[in-house]
């Protein structure tokens, strides 16, 4: 098969490209914003590619594409075909350690733990999160501020005087058998609270901290009390996200294609309830009011009737507001459940957020 007269029949759209082996089996999907660049980058000469895309490239034989509208139409048949055909180099690709989570096992006297991914076996996990400096630095924070287990190995071993932490005052001396699991448990329930922003008081005192210690001119103290802070900053904010992915929130996207149409999305948690290419080239009011109906028909009461999400929902929910919040070509918004009348200011000022966009987008001065 000739590549790179296939190649030039590629165009530059928008859509999912698969990659073939020489069974014809698809070993890797992607997606991209102009399928001919992108899939062209795969048999050019590049240095510094790691071995594993080196050795997915020595194994394409053919591939095939689909356009689309937007690039977030491309975004979302990416994710469904590779939960559907689960090709083997998107698995062997995917870097394990890009995304993290803290975990607090379902155990009488747990500690506070990173690891790479979620498991089924009932215990309490945050996340995912991104940064492994910021959620280190979290649980090194709440090794120093809460008096919980630190020992090194997974199992509580029993001392009778106690481990080293007990000694300075770190630890609540488990290994004693003289700590009642309720007392223990009190902490936790104080560091989940913490993790999940419902108790914001620790990052303040941990403010006031940082202050006093300036005061005294202890730099690295208070160099200290920062990092802290930023890594809670950024574990609270990532949770939080978290949480509102998994509560079925209604979003709207929209992405322009060009000057005269967009493409609205309508989300209900991890499910795509709509979507459809739209004019924009009437009036102001006219929009607005098309899109006002449309988010109206589509978050009827009984579809936000809350329902208990799985873990695979919330990281698919996930997975979708990540894309929409770091993609600056796409606009979106959360529609609460207040805002579902047919008159509202609030509602208004999120619609007035579109023309804004398309102005801002378009170079047109509406």
């Amino acid at each position: 098969m000739n590549i790179k007269q296939l190649l030039k029949e590629v165009p530059q759209n928008p859509g999912v490209y698969r990659m073939k082996d020489s069974l014809g089996n698809i070993i890797y999907i992607g997606k991209a914003k102009n399928l001919r660049n992108r899939v062209s980058q795969y048999f050019t000469n590049q240095k510094n590619r790691a071995p594993k895309v080196v050795e997915m490239i020595r194994n394409i034989h053919s591939f095939d594409y689909s356009v689309t509208d937007t690039e977030l139409d491309a975004f979302l048949e990416e994710c469904r075909l590779i939960k559907e055909i689960k090709p083997k180099y998107n698995k062997l690709m995917k870097n394990s350690g890009s995304y993290l989570y803290l975990k607090i096992p379902s155990e009488m006297f747990p500690k506070v733990t990173i690891v790479n991914e979620k498991c089924d076996d009932h215990a309490l996990y945050f996340g995912p999160f991104t940064s492994r400096h910021r959620v280190e630095t979290t649980v090194e924070y709440l090794n120093d501020f809460f008096p919980i287990r630190k020992c090194a190995g997974q199992k509580l071993q029993k001392r009778t005087n106690g481990c080293l932490f007990m000694q300075i005052g770190t630890c609540l001396g488990v290994c004693t058998g003289k700590v009642k699991p309720e007392v223990y448990g009190a902490h936790i329930q104080k560091i989940q609270d913490l993790l999940n922003g419902k108790d914001r008081s620790h990052v303040r005192e941990l403010s006031n901290r940082m202050h006093s210690v300036l005061k005294e001119l202890d730099y690295e103290l208070a160099a200290k009390y920062l990092e802290y802070a930023s890594g809670l900053n950024h574990v609270i904010g990532k949770q939080r996200l978290v949480l509102s992915s998994g509560k079925n929130r209604n979003t709207v996207a929209v992405e322009l294609m060009n000057n005269e149409c967009a493409k609205l999305f309508i989300f209900k948690g991890n499910l795509l309830l709509f979507r459809k290419v739209i004019s924009l080239t009437g009036e102001c009011h006219e929009l607005k009011e098309a899109i006002r109906q449309i988010i109206l028909d589509m978050f009827v009461p009984e579809r936000n009737n809350q329902h208990m999400m799985s873990s695979d929902e919330i990281d698919q929910a996930q997975i979708i507001y990540s894309y929409l919040r770091k993609n600056r070509n796409i606009m979106s918004f959360g529609i609460p459940f207040s805002y579902l009348k047919r008159e509202t200011v609030k509602m208004d000022r999120l619609l007035d957020k579109i023309i804004v966009f398309k102005t801002h987008h378009s170079g047109k001065i509406i």
